[in-house]
Order: structure tokens, then sequence, then C-alpha cells
């Protein structure tokens, strides 16, 4: 399909194809604003709405000190997302999740497995804006980093523990519900931001502006 310079297909000078054309457009538009990201505020860190059609449930901030570590993204199918906020060598963020998990899980050989699979997959350590994802369900922990799968350690004990070292009465990190912070927040379930709202805004504006031209 050839574009003219106005942004119109050519030959969509009748109404008709003009509003086709602005239809499709906006839809493309408002899809995109709605589809976006959630700033995670205290590390400007942000993290997918959805993942593999899971959303986003609640958001924290792993930190030592003074010093934020990570940024840590608890999804609805049982998945975490961690992002690096402060780079770490891969022994030593393997051996933090490795300490943690211990007092939640009783079978250790899961555990070792679990920091070799880790630490097999940070083969330049855990830099800033490193990524790993880590999966609950079906009674195995699976390892992903940097959106490349690493590995699986099939232990229902391990899966069980993983989520509450984010979870539980001793949790590393306070983890926030997303809707309970500011803007980030009110974007879960759908709804307009007013950063959203600006962009679809601007979106209706173009596409009038076209039919009415």
């Amino acid at each position: 399909m050839r574009i003219r310079g106005d942004g119109l297909p050519v030959g969509a000078d009748d109404l008709p194809a003009k509003m086709a054309w602005t239809h499709k457009c906006l839809i493309a538009l408002v899809a995109g604003a709605a589809a976006g990201e959630l700033k995670e505020p205290r590390t400007g860190i942000n993290f997918p709405e959805k993942r593999n059609g899971a959303s986003l449930n609640r958001l924290g901030v792993r930190t030592k000190g003074p010093i934020k570590v990570y940024a840590v993204g608890e999804y609805e199918d049982g998945s975490y997302m961690l992002k690096m906020s402060y780079g770490v060598g891969a022994p030593k963020m393997v051996s933090a999740l490795a300490d943690a998990l211990k007092p939640r899980c009783s079978d250790s050989k899961a555990i070792e497995d679990f920091e070799a699979c880790l630490l097999k997959g940070l083969p330049d350590g855990a830099s800033k804006g490193t990524e790993m994802v880590f999966s609950t369900g079906g009674g195995k922990l699976g390892v992903q980093v940097n959106r490349k799968n690493v590995g699986t350690i099939g232990s229902k004990a391990l899966s069980a523990a993983f989520p509450n070292i984010y979870c539980d009465s001793n949790a590393v990190c306070s983890m926030y519900s997303v809707g309970a912070d500011g803007e980030e927040g009110e974007a879960a379930g759908g709804l307009i931001t007013p950063q959203r709202g600006a962009i679809v805004g601007a979106a209706l504006g173009y596409g009038l502006g076209k039919l009415l031209s």
C-alpha cells in the first residue's frame, strides 16, 4: 500500500475510505497505549504489565543498606521477574537467592541444582539491567536470564518455597500491590493513567485531524 504525504493511502479521498483508515490507525495507537509497562518508582525500572498473558500483581525492591540491588515483579501465574538495579557478581547473586531458599525449602539437592543452573545462566555476572525470571508452576522452578531459558529444576518443595522469599513474614523485601502506589498502580486492570490518557488523546486528535482534512 502506497502512502501519501499526508499519511493516508493513495486514493483515500472519499469519506468512507478516510474513516476506515483512521479507524485502523486509532486501534493500533490506542492498543499500544494500553499494553505498556509499569515503572517501579524507587528504581525507575519498567516491568511489563503482562507476561505470557499473566498480569503484574505486585512490585518490590530488594535493598542492602542504602543500595537498591534489584526490583522484583510478581505475576499472577506465580512467576517472578527480577531486574538488577545494581550490578553484582554471579556467585554473590546466586548465593543470596540460595541463602533465602534454605530456611524455606527442605530439598537441599534441589537448591544445589538451582545454584548450578543460575550460575550457568550468569556467565558475565548479574550486571545492572540483567533480567531474571523464575517460574514456579507445575511443581518445578524454571529459570530464565535475559529472556533465554537456562534450565528447570523439578522439585515441588523448591517451586513452593521460591515465592515465600517475597511473600512470607520474613520476606527479603516489602511488596506492594499494583494499584497502591500512584499513577503506576492505577494502570492495573486496564485503567487509563494520565500518561496513557495523553497518548490516547493524541491518537484521537491525529485521527480526527486526518478525517476532517
